[in-house]
């Protein structure tokens, strides 16, 4: 298996990249969240460099709460978190942080559910670019992320997984995602390298 990327064939997709998650109002939890934040910067930067499009989510609700439907689940009866958590439409929690904001050529879908493909077009819109390799990263890596690598395979597109570029709040649920869930379903990969396999 070659272990390169055709730029090409290829688009970046920000999982879930908002203000909420990588620079939140805790000032521990957002010093805690910078590696991952200057991650996305230099792969952003590397993906625009080889001509590559990005595409960002971002997770949202209405206010009214009209759009969300809240399934019962093992670990939101454990953990008394709800089985979906998506910030609110409009605010600038739901934005991106200033150092990764999309420019005019980047491609911005709101997301509903945990897929990056569920009800956003962002799939039609690969289908439209042509591109069929799929570079990804994001939060919470052992949710919102592998269920996106899940059906990225699915839907017959090669996958690259940035490491520095995921996050979650369970770390050991982090770590298996990364180091064996997703294994099955994509190429999981450091940030050096996938800026490397982008150079060349």
């Amino acid at each position: 298996m070659t272990d390169s990327i055709d730029p090409s064939r290829a688009a970046l997709i920000a999982y879930d990249v908002c203000r909420r998650a990588l620079t939140p109002d805790d000032p521990v939890r957002r010093a805690a969240m910078r590696p991952v934040l200057d991650a996305w910067v230099r792969v952003i930067a590397a993906a625009r460099q080889a001509g590559i499009p990005v595409i960002y989510t971002t997770p949202v609700s209405r206010a009214d709460g009209a759009d969300v439907v809240l399934l019962p689940t093992d670990l939101s009866v454990e953990t008394g978190v709800p089985s979906l958590t998506n910030g609110i439409e409009g605010t600038p929690g739901a934005g991106f942080p200033d150092e990764i904001a999309p420019r005019t050529e980047d491609y911005v879908f709101l997301k509903r559910r945990p897929s990056a493909f569920y009800g956003t077009g962002v799939g039609e819109l690969l289908r439209m670019l042509r591109r069929d390799v799929v570079i990804i990263g994001g939060g919470a890596t052992n949710r919102g992320v592998e269920t996106s690598v899940r059906e990225a395979f699915s839907m017959d597109l090669s996958t690259v997984v940035v490491r520095e570029c995921c996050w979650g709040g369970d770390q050991a649920a982090h770590q298996y995602s990364l180091d064996k869930a997703m294994k099955m379903y994509a190429r999981v990969r450091h940030l050096d390298q996938v800026v490397a396999m982008l150079g060349s």
